[in-house]
């Protein structure tokens, strides 16, 4: 369609060209000219109707590769635009998650963070706690040792009085057995003497029968021990 219409508008413009001043010149009345002009129109050659040709071709070719070129660009401009698109939804989800992950993370640090405050204070509990029972651990010591000492104190004062008493008993004992050993000694002599005094008289009474006399035992008191 193109390349008709240039080649009508160059026909008519040949066409015009030859009806531009006629023979006798009426449509240029009260002008007067010494000599008539005569202007021949130039007639296009052949070569040159296809070298115009021609070059309508060509710039109808530059102007389908520029639309061509336009298209391709517009392609490109819309897929680039979609990868932006969807680089930019990437972009948001990852900022979404990344933003949940830090919640999570921020979530996480305070429940540490509390279990840590709870642990101390478990921590500060037990340390007081230990410290009551040593309190309390320390009182039963000192009074258990002074009971014991107290008990010590006790049995060796009944260790004592055991000492003296066996000391005692034994001093009694000795008494006693230098006591009996005498009383049996002058017990023998008496009963010795008593025999010879008897025995003599039986000889100065005249010879009668030899009668040996014993005493009565002597009894000697002896005191309980104690």
């Amino acid at each position: 369609m193109f390349f008709k219409q240039v080649i009508a508008i160059f026909f008519a413009t040949a066409v015009s060209a030859t009806s531009v001043f006629d023979g006798s010149f009426s449509s240029f009345d009260g002008f007067a000219f010494a000599k008539p002009l005569v202007v021949k129109p130039h007639v296009p050659s052949p070569a040159e109707i296809a070298a115009a040709i021609q070059a309508a071709k060509e710039a109808s070719s530059n102007v389908m590769a520029a639309q061509q070129r336009v298209q391709e660009a517009k392609d490109d401009v819309l897929n680039q635009q979609h990868i932006a698109n969807h680089k930019q939804s990437q972009a948001a989800l990852a900022l979404q998650k990344t933003e949940a992950a830090a919640a999570v993370q921020q979530q996480e640090a305070k429940s540490a963070a509390n279990t840590l405050i709870q642990a101390q204070q478990r921590l500060a509990h037990a340390k007081a706690e230990v410290a009551e029972l040593q309190k309390i651990a320390s009182a039963k010591e000192a009074h258990a040792a002074a009971v014991i000492q107290k008990s010590a104190a006790a049995a060796a004062e009944e260790i004592q009085r055991s000492d003296e008493a066996a000391r005692k008993i034994s001093a009694l004992q000795h008494s006693n057995s230098v006591t009996i050993k005498q009383a049996a000694a002058a017990k023998e002599g008496t009963l010795s003497a008593t025999s010879a005094a008897v025995a003599a008289a039986a000889e100065r009474a005249g010879g009668g029968q030899h009668v040996a006399w014993v005493a009565a035992p002597k009894f000697v008191h002896i005191s309980p021990w104690g």
